[in-house]
């Protein structure tokens, strides 16, 4: 696959290195995003040195197969090693550097040193240092009792592709449909590797690719990923992750739900997850938009990770399926709820594009978010209101109320869906008294949309976006 959309972290490395004296350059995020790819392209017309360092394997094995990879003097220490490359490479390319963690943690304090004195030397080597273990390299590098803390002359989080970078590379594959586009999104979000697989002969429609990468019989590709994404990052106490995880992902997404795993003790259940939350970065807590996050007790927790959430609801639940060889079924299961699923990821990306399109909405938002509460004196199992996208400028007191269907939706049908919101609305306490209400619908397809707009309402469809 050619190489997509990192302008910007291609012109923040050139800055860097164009820039005299040693310099180490660390590069991090999620297994699977690209990091290598990234230094390998920048580097492609350098001469460069580059040292992947394995997690399995002894402190002398990996110096004797390195010192034959790259035709150097054998070392007995890593320290030498380092020295050697500093004083004679311009440019040296350390790829999963983390695992320098598991075959002698000593080692970074020999870098610790050695990166002082070059440094102070204004040699002029360019040190680039990748990782996938995502907290194992935040930890190394900001954690303030680590011998790197503070080195790194900058420290880039690689993100995933956005959609428009997706679309280029779906159209390059003449995949030009809209629906196909949000579908690939939905499972593999901005994730470049993933893409790669759209190369496949036998892949000609996206659930024909989506059979063969997790419902194969004969050899599911992606059936492990999203748990050896997982275990990279979480080491031994995995299971207990992977527990948190699987509870979100079945809808149990408040503490008090997921205390249950822990008997109920809130407290412990509340410690894991801000572990999970902060250091993994892997789920986030969100609110009702309308209430202070540090104060709100409506909080749930959801998975960010748009392949995780994916993995969790159709392949880490089944597993039962797979050890029976009942891959047929699961695939049936699949293709009877995935629009569902897709439909939860198209109010994400509904959001976003609302919140990236500022001059086609009525008034610039502050804050845009779900909208979520209890409504007094209803019966039972109606005592309760949800709203997909909600929008607000406190200064102004302007706010948007908006739904996101993922299906085709005619006239008839959006104006219902709209008064049923601006009944909604009336539920949602905030400046009741003075604010300025909108209304918006977000779907598929929505005939009539510009008499709908005509009347006021907030209208789009794939087509607008």
């Amino acid at each position: 696959m050619k190489f997509y959309n990192r302008e910007q972290e291609f012109e923040l490395l050139e800055n860097i290195s164009e820039n005299a004296g040693f310099k180490l350059i660390v590069i991090y995020g999620r297994r699977r995003i690209g990091k290598t790819r990234l230094v390998r392209e920048f580097l492609k017309d350098k001469e460069f040195a580059y040292i992947f360092v394995p997690k399995y394997k002894t402190k002398d094995l990996f110096l004797k197969e390195l010192s034959q990879n790259l035709g150097i003097p054998r070392f007995t220490a890593v320290y030498d090693l380092i020295k050697y490359l500093f004083d004679t490479k311009k440019y040296v390319f350390f790829d999963e550097f983390q695992n320098f963690y598991y075959i002698d943690k000593a080692i970074y304090s020999d870098f610790q040193q050695l990166i002082d004195e070059y440094k102070s030397m204004e040699k002029d080597t360019k040190v680039f240092v990748s990782g996938s273990s995502f907290s194992l390299m935040k930890k190394i590098f900001v954690d303030y009792a680590h011998p790197l803390y503070g080195r790194a002359d900058i420290l880039l989080k690689l993100p995933p592709f956005d959609l428009k970078t997706v679309r280029d590379i779906l159209v390059d594959n003449n995949i030009k449909s809209k629906e196909e586009l949000i579908r690939y999104y939905a499972v593999f979000g901005g994730i470049p590797k993933y893409y790669e697989f759209l190369d496949m002969p036998e892949a000609s429609s996206f659930e024909e690719l989506a059979r063969l990468l997790f419902f194969d019989k004969r050899m599911p590709l992606l059936k492990d990923e999203g748990r050896a994404v997982l275990v990279s990052e979480f080491g031994g106490e995995y299971k207990i992750y992977f527990s948190i995880l699987e509870a979100i992902a079945g809808g149990r997404s408040t503490l008090s739900q997921i205390a249950d795993i822990f008997e109920g003790k809130s407290t412990k259940a509340s410690r894991y997850l801000d572990i999970i939350r902060k250091e993994y970065e892997v789920v986030a807590r969100e609110t009702p938009i309308t209430e202070d996050p540090r104060k709100s007790r409506s909080g749930i927790y959801r998975i960010r990770d748009p392949f995780l959430r994916f993995w969790f609801a159709f392949v880490k639940r089944y597993e039962s399926y797979y050890e029976q060889d009942r891959t047929t079924e699961l695939f049936r299961f699949f293709n009877e709820n995935f629009n569902t699923f897709v439909g939860f990821a198209f109010e994400d990306m509904v959001k976003d594009f609302l919140e990236n399109n500022s001059n086609r909405q009525p008034f610039q938002f502050e804050k845009i978010g779900r909208q979520w509460g209890r409504i007094k004196d209803a019966p039972k199992g109606k005592n309760t209101y949800e709203i997909d996208i909600v929008a607000l400028n406190n200064g102004t007191k302007e706010i948007l109320f908006v739904e996101c269907k993922w299906k085709n939706i005619n006239e008839n049908d959006a104006g219902k869906i709209l008064a049923d919101l601006k009944e909604k609305s009336c539920f949602v306490k905030w400046n009741n008294d003075v604010r300025k209400e909108y209304f918006g619908l977000v779907a598929r397809k929505i005939e009539g949309k510009e008499h709908l707009r005509d009347k006021g309402f907030v209208v789009f469809d794939l087509d607008d976006l």
